[in-house]
């Protein structure tokens, strides 16, 4: 389970019997018998206009009626009616509760304490029991429930099962989830039995989340819907949201966050109307922790904060320490460490005075991994030993784990090697008995990196081998890291550490073949990204989709297979060297490149012969692809610029690109023997995807500067092994109709003077589809999206030029160049298929990247527009060109682990046979001159890779569009003959 929730399944799942069985108890007691007695008479008045309040579940109605119960408790205890003083004082009790006055409910439920009548006394102690187990400390709940348990044998089955849910609870509680769940089992079927719908719904969503705590999924899930269906039915507000509430919790801890928000919509408005503070604040934390992984740290701030604000209100110390875990988590994305020792240090305070030494071992890892940051590498020690100690003491596996594989990395930057592995061996026998495979590929991958250290090379082939087999065979998810980043960025570097191994092992024995193990673990990891991201791509649907589709009755077996594979595998197999020679032409070579932490390589291979060669580290790569990206760009003039200082700052700026595409160019090109070869394909890794290779200069012609276009046709590829799939399977694939389908000037926002000023009407950007709004919030653009006039005049040159050979055109503009209107037919049987559109790579999650097409129809109304890159690999093509003629449509995300994955890679992985893509936003007139060049040239003949070249080297010979700028944004991936 994802970090940061599990405190919140125990708030959201505990605190929910009280108002739900309480009606129903209170409607069981018989009638008193009749008396005379004023007293008695007037005390069931006021309680059954009570129980008439609490029917209506609203605030006020509540609030009024727990009013009135204390007083009919009062006035029944007056007229020595015991039982029925403790059946209302229980009632009032548990409004309070519903409205997270725990303090005053357990001063209430010890009024009952002080009655007659053990089976009101067993309700009240096993209630107390539960407040503990939702509030802590765990102690008390500990406690509490044994005695509840020893109090309510023997009185009879509501009794008894109340009392085995609160011992059920707080075992939950304290992680003891096997015992929990049995004890749960028993209670909700002795509320079945009792035909008390309400509560039996209310033991299966305790049940549900011990079962999902302990890793049964499919059961969880299952007792989730029966409750689900148990409380719809009886309109039991309450119920409904905390059942959702829970689902939230459950999706964030798989990480479909966008789930986790369609539950939260449903429970926060019930739970504010209803007065429940707790839990309201407990749904604030999920939003929180949901808003932290979509990238919004800030927004995660302020939910954590008002959380933490409620929570300490009220005294839910477990639910103030998980806010503010939170928001330190948050502080920490963001780097404002300044404000971190402070919250820490009452992170620590606040869980000493819970009790509870999980909490206090988790704030004390908390501190210390700060002081890590902060290099403080003393004092981080000194804290982790200290959590280490209290994980130990509360036999509690999972953290002591957890923190002998922080201590051993922290030992290992300390240069403390031995004690490094030994602390590691330590962690992997305890995280071998909590069966948490993902933290043994992380041990193993730290121990390589310490025995590499050691010269150890051959102990470290063998750590390293083990951590790529699970990662290779599928045995660990994004869902079982603290988050996606994070799973993304640890199997980048274990690739990585591989990867520069094996030619360290190259150099020592050249003969044995380790260099060609290292190309194929090269091609390895980016067909590895490839699947990574296709298995948690965007599924932005309408929230009754996916709250259908969490509650799907699947077995276990069925759920492992869907999240392991993706909807298609058409590009996962990878090729080995061999079989990479013998699909390259004679006149063709291959530069293949990994970058790494400590050192990157190039394989060079062609038909018969494999060199490899070491380059620098990644770092100083991505300082020169940034630099040389900066300077490509002409830029704009300035607000009060003279034009003499903007032609000074564009000189500037062209020495600079000069100067590092020169340096770059050496680094890349100028071991290799390139100068027999008239086509170069490319396959680059992370930050490289940046780098406009066709306008470095050409390491063999330095003297004149001349780039490498001049000489070679320059081809990208995501990896050889997509080249090779493809080529496989177009050569199946029907061949297409000879038809062009061309988007272009999409109406994006409802200022547009094409919609009919009787439908205009402005709508706030909020009402876009989430992904784009998260895409744009990313990449820092404006959040109004221009219009694109001249692609409009872009599309119909286009037209025109397949039209007078006689080839079938759809021109989809305007209100047409819709999403829709891709989708509807999959885009099947086009030959060439042109986009002219804005492009959104996201910088922080590459799987939100699409086109944005038009997001108003004709009448006005906002509609779904963007085609989003899961949309893209749904799509059936058999196009042999998809032109992307978008703003940045090629860049991707260099994550530092899965590569760049950009829109190209998806179109090829749709059935592209290649695509054309721009890098960055080129001007209006260099993109009409270089797409008609391309597309002449492509009717008379030329291959796609052909015909970008040649449409590229026109641009270079005017002198007004000779700049890289305007001609070496657009690249061709995939199939180039």
């Amino acid at each position: 389970m994802a970090i940061g929730t599990r405190m919140t399944l125990y708030r959201v799942l505990a605190v929910g019997v009280f108002l739900c069985a309480g009606l129903l108890e209170a409607q069981e007691v018989p009638p008193v018998p009749p008396a005379t007695d004023v007293v008695v008479q007037r005390a069931e008045f006021l309680r059954n206009q009570a129980e008439l309040l609490r029917k209506k579940q609203g605030k006020k109605d509540l609030a009024a009626a727990r009013s009135l119960l204390v007083q009919s408790a009062q006035l029944f205890a007056k007229g020595k009616v015991d039982n029925e003083a403790a059946e209302a004082y229980l009632a009032a009790a548990d409004i309070s509760v519903l409205f997270s006055r725990y303090r005053e409910a357990r001063k209430t439920y010890r009024q009952v304490l002080r009655l007659v009548g053990d089976e009101a006394r067993c309700k009240a102690m096993s209630r107390t029991a539960r407040i503990f187990a939702t509030t802590g400390p765990i102690a008390l709940a500990e406690r509490s429930s044994i005695d509840a348990l020893q109090l309510c044998q023997g009185l009879g089955q509501r009794a008894e099962a109340e009392a085995l849910e609160a011992r059920g609870e707080a075992l939950e509680s304290a992680g003891e989830y096997a015992r929990s769940v049995d004890l749960l089992e028993r209670a909700a079927g002795s509320f079945g039995a009792m035909g008390d719908g309400n509560a039996q719904a209310e033991s299966l969503l305790m049940l549900a989340a011990a079962l999902y705590s302990d890793g049964r999924h499919e059961e969880s899930f299952r007792a989730a819907r029966h409750a689900l269906e148990l409380w719809t039915s009886n309109d039991e507000r309450y119920g409904i949201a905390r059942i959702r509430a829970a689902l939230g919790t459950f999706a964030i801890a798989k990480g479909e966050f966008e789930t986790a928000q369609c539950n939260y919509k449903i429970a926060e408005p019930l739970l504010r109307g209803l007065g429940n503070r707790d839990e309201e604040a407990s749904v604030l934390n999920g939003l929180g922790y949901a808003s932290r992984e979509l990238g919004d740290s800030q927004k995660s701030l302020e939910y954590y904060r008002k959380a933490r604000s409620v929570f300490a209100s009220i005294q839910d110390f477990l639910g103030e320490h998980e806010a503010l875990t939170g928001m330190g988590k948050a502080l920490f994305g963001m780097k404002r460490y300044g404000e971190l020792v402070a919250l820490h240090s009452a992170e620590l305070r606040l869980a000493e005075r819970s009790g509870d030494a999980a909490l206090i071992a988790s704030s004390l890892g908390d501190m210390a991994a700060l002081y890590e940051a902060e290099k403080k590498y003393e004092l981080a020690e000194r804290f982790y030993r200290r959590a280490l100690t209290t994980y130990r003491n509360a036999n509690h596996l999972y953290g002591e784990g957890d923190i002998l594989l922080r201590l051993g990395r922290l030992q290992a930057l300390r240069r403390r090697y031995e004690e490094a592995l030994a602390l590691l061996d330590q962690a992997k026998v305890l995280k071998e008995k909590t069966s948490q495979i993902e933290e043994e590929a992380k041990i193993q991958y730290e121990k390589a990196r310490i025995l590499m250290h050691l010269h150890r090379l051959d102990e470290a082939k063998s750590s390293i081998e083990q951590t790529i087999e699970i990662v290779e065979r599928q045995r660990i998810t994004i869902s079982q890291f603290d988050s996606r980043a994070s799973y993304f960025a640890s199997v980048h570097r274990y690739y990585a550490v591989y990867i520069d191994l094996l030619m360290q092992l190259h150099l020592q024995n050249p003969e044995l073949g380790f260099a060609k193990k290292a190309f194929e673990a090269s091609e390895r990891s980016k067909v590895r990204s490839l699947l990574d991201l296709l298995t948690t791509s965007a599924r932005d649907a309408a929230c009754g989709e996916l709250l259908a589709k969490q509650l799907e009755d699947r077995s276990a077996a069925k759920m492992e297979e869907v999240s392991a594979q993706p909807a298609n595998t058409g590009l996962t197999p990878t090729v080995t060297l061999e079989q990479t020679q013998a699909g390259l032409e004679r006149d063709t070579i291959l530069l293949e490149y990994a970058l790494g932490p400590d050192r990157s390589f190039v394989w060079a291979v062609d038909r018969n012969e494999v060199a490899s060669y070491e380059l620098p580290k990644s770092t100083h790569v991505r300082g020169l692809v940034k630099r040389l990206r900066a300077a490509v760009i002409p830029p704009s003039l300035e607000k009060h610029e003279s034009v003499s200082d903007y032609q000074l700052r564009v000189h500037k700026m062209d020495q600079v690109y000069e100067a590092t595409s020169r340096e770059l160019s050496r680094f890349l090109f100028g071991p290799i023997r390139m100068d027999r070869f008239k086509r170069v394909l490319i396959v680059p890794d992370g930050v490289l995807q940046y780098a406009p290779f066709a306008a470095l200069p050409d390491p063999a012609a330095a003297a004149s500067g001349a780039p490498l276009i001049v000489r070679y046709e320059v081809d990208v590829l995501p990896s050889i092994s997509a080249l090779v799939t493809v080529r496989a399977t177009t050569d199946k694939r029907p061949r297409p109709r000879a038809a062009v389908a061309i988007f272009a000037d999409p109406v994006f926002e409802q200022d547009d003077p094409r919609i009919g000023h009787r439908s205009r009407k402005i709508t706030s950007t909020g009402e876009r589809p989430n992904s784009l709004g998260r895409a744009i919030r990313d990449t820092g653009r404006a959040q109004y999206i221009a219009r694109l006039p001249a692609s409009r005049d872009e599309a119909n040159k286009i037209a025109e030029i397949f039209r007078l050979q006689g080839t079938d055109v759809e021109l989809a503009l305007d209100f047409d160049a819709s999403r829709g209107n891709v989708l509807r037919n999959g885009l099947f049987g086009f030959q060439v298929i042109h986009f002219a559109t804005h492009g959104v790579v996201d910088a922080q999650r590459p799987e939100l990247s699409g086109l944005i097409l038009s997001l108003v129809d004709a009448r006005g109304g906002k509609q779904d527009g963007y085609l989003r890159m899961s949309d893209i690999y749904q799509l059936k093509l058999t196009a042999d060109l998809v032109v992307l003629s978008s703003c940045e449509s090629a860049m991707g995300k260099d994550l530092e682990s899965e590569g760049v994955i950009g829109l190209p890679r998806a179109f090829l992985y749709a059935g592209a046979k290649s695509v054309i893509a721009s890098s960055w936003k080129v001007d209006d007139e260099a993109t009409a001159k270089l797409m008609s060049a391309l597309y002449t040239r492509i009717k008379k003949g030329d291959s796609a890779g052909a015909a970008l070249r040649g449409g590229q080297i026109e641009m270079l010979l005017d002198p007004r569009l000779a700049k890289p700028y305007y001609w070496a944004a657009f690249t061709i991936q995939g199939e180039y003959r």
